[in-house]
């Protein structure tokens, strides 16, 4: 065998041990790529940045989690004890949920930063877990939303989570995004700049500039900008304190 093959081969034994062996594990908290930009009763949502070539330590999630990626990328990622990693591509507005569980790391092997907006669900019962009627049995959900069919057109795709629901909505000029049936907690996550009007508000955000609003909306939004505004919206049933 030539020098240069087993000199690649001891390398790659070598990563393969490090990653099997026992590594410390740190909450989002305390991870100093996830910034924190909101927090209540319901969600933690964080801005995770990766630098080009960078890698996390082990996070461990609590709580199952939605992650919405803000550009296309490839990111390599592997979970607590577990030596194989696996290298996934998404497309930008990708939205994904997640279990909580084993510790998972990160690493961006790529040249360009890696970017996401995740959310946090302090509420076990925001799940894919559920019981289908049809079949008689519990069965996990879809964990990703499919890409719209027709990008530049007006869409509503929703993910059903229990004690949650996750809408991913783009409205052309002049479309309109109806009130709740009933009293909802709402969080509007804007994935492009937003300028939405209703008969008694106004509401004029960047894109990733987060909205948390109150049980009792009762007006529809209109989206008052001239360009297609995306967003996503996740409802939740209001706590005993709202």
């Amino acid at each position: 065998m030539k020098s240069g093959a087993r000199l690649t081969i001891g390398l790659l034994l070598v990563a393969s041990a490090a990653l099997a062996q026992p590594q410390p594990t740190v909450s989002m908290a305390d991870e100093p790529h996830h910034a924190l930009l909101l927090s209540n009763d319901q969600v933690r949502v964080y801005a995770v940045s990766i630098p080009p070539h960078t890698s996390l330590p082990l996070i461990q999630h609590e709580h199952n989690f939605l992650v919405i990626t803000l550009r296309e990328c490839e990111i390599a990622s592997w979970a607590e004890g577990n030596a194989g990693v696996i290298t996934y591509r998404y497309e930008r507005d990708d939205i994904r949920f997640f279990f909580g569980g084993p510790a998972r790391a990160l690493r961006n092997d790529t040249s360009a930063e890696y970017r996401n907006l995740t959310v946090e669900f302090l509420n076990p019962k925001v799940t894919t877990l559920g019981f289908q009627p049809e079949s008689g049995h519990w069965e996990y959900g879809s964990s990703a939303l499919s890409p719209p069919r027709d990008s530049q057109g007006k869409f509503t795709d929703v993910m059903k989570l229990g004690e949650a629901i996750v809408k991913d909505v783009q409205l052309l000029p002049d479309d309109e995004y109806p009130e709740p049936e009933k009293p909802l907690v709402e969080l509007l996550i804007p994935l492009t700049d937003i300028d939405l009007k209703s008969t008694d508000q106004r509401i004029r955000k960047d894109a990733e500039e987060l909205l948390w609003i109150s049980p009792g909306r009762k007006s529809k939004w209109i989206n008052n900008a001239g360009e297609p505004a995306r967003l996503v919206v996740i409802e939740f049933q209001p706590s005993a304190e709202n």
